[in-house]
């Protein structure tokens, strides 16, 4: 790894422990690697030594992984979750990377043992962490999501620097203005190129400003529209994957809250999206409506983790509702789908009680239009 980029695992390090989780001398941090991320590792343990704080690492191979995922019942998969519970309750706090070689190794699991392991290890997993009062979750970046993003290694890892490691704290402060005119909204409405058009209510949800706190990189305001209030019908542009199963395209109609209607360009697509839509009753609901807003991430990644964080997009999210803006939906689903709203992605308008708050990605009110400048 070359000086510049070993610099910039530093700064990311220093990132994570001194932003995100803030952590103080004493506190004990799990490092948890899927994969392999030996200098983001590196640079982790020695941020962590500054600080004074206890660090522990776990770290699994993405092959060793999927030989365990093939081979586990579901009582081995019992215990595997009771073993990592019972390390993770002695935590203060905990970092989630996961790193890829190729993006598509679990593609070949069998869906029904995927599944088995992600119900049975992965969401108590996921919940536990969630219950620390410290975590955050990041991708390591490799050649894999640099050749995902259709970008060199080099101009990959130069946008992802800068994604993470901005100055969160200014930028917070630049973005309240719109989360206050989130709270105070009341109605929302996408617009967008040929069959776009989506209406949802806000009213009386708080609206959470994502500072870099629980992902790296972050920068993305949401709420959650009132369950049974979306309606019409919205055409996604970027590529959304889940379970190593990639939706292209996608287009949704809503009735009273619920999608009635979705297509994909390919019908396998469509088969494994109508099934994820049906896995429970709140599969088919929106539970958070989310705003990019990082500045460095400019155009889709084909990667989520940063794809709902650019600027000039929004997105929805199918399934379970997060706990800082909660509409009451409930669902073991949290699906994002994201809609690039700029000139080059065909533009869309968004509106807020009727008003137009940002035109072809670009903010249009006087008082917001600082959050499409780059940092100072």
């Amino acid at each position: 790894m070359n000086a510049s980029i070993h610099a910039g695992m530093r700064r990311l390090a220093r990132t994570v422990i001194r932003h995100s989780l803030r952590l103080e001398k004493g506190q004990r941090v799990l490092i948890d690697v899927t994969g392999q991320a030996d200098a983001m590792v590196e640079a982790l343990l020695e941020a962590a030594r500054d600080a004074g704080a206890e660090a522990y690492l776990q770290q699994v191979p993405i092959r060793y992984l999927k030989q365990l995922i093939l081979g586990s019942s579901t009582e081995q998969l019992k215990r595997l979750t009771a073993l990592s519970l019972e390390q993770m309750s002695g935590m203060d706090a905990y970092i989630g990377i996961r790193s890829d070689d190729n993006v598509y190794e679990l593609q070949d699991l069998p869906d029904a043992r995927y599944e088995q392991y992600v119900k049975t290890y992965a969401q108590p997993k996921q919940a536990a962490m969630a219950g620390l009062p410290k975590w955050v979750l990041l991708r390591n970046p490799t050649s894999a999501l640099a050749q995902l993003a259709r970008m060199s290694d080099a101009a990959f890892f130069d946008i992802y620097e800068r994604a993470c490691t901005l100055n969160y704290l200014k930028w917070a402060n630049r973005v309240r203005p719109l989360a206050a005119l989130l709270e105070k909204a009341k109605h929302v409405r996408i617009v967008g190129p040929g069959p776009t058009d989506l209406q949802f209510s806000i009213q009386g949800m708080p609206a959470f400003v994502c500072d870099g706190r629980y992902n790296l990189p972050d920068g993305e305001i949401f709420t959650a529209p009132v369950p049974e209030s979306v309606e019409g019908q919205i055409q996604f542009n970027v590529t959304t994957d889940y379970l190593g199963h990639l939706y292209d395209e996608v287009y949704m109609e809503f009735e009273r809250g619920r999608v009635t209607k979705a297509r994909c360009p390919q019908q396998e697509q469509l088969e494994q999206l109508e099934q994820l839509l049906q896995q429970d009753d709140g599969a088919s609901r929106v539970g958070e409506f989310g705003i990019g807003l990082n500045p460095y991430v400019i155009r889709p990644m084909n990667n989520l983790l940063f794809d709902e964080k650019m600027q000039g997009s929004v997105h929805l999210a199918l399934g379970q509702a997060y706990p800082m803006a909660d509409n009451g939906n409930r669902s073991s689903l949290h699906l994002d789908f994201v809609l690039c709203q700029t000139e080059a992605f065909g533009g869309g308008e968004l509106y807020l009680d009727g008003v137009l708050v940002r035109s072809n990605g670009r903010f249009t009110l006087p008082e917001l239009s600082g959050m499409d400048n780059l940092p100072d």
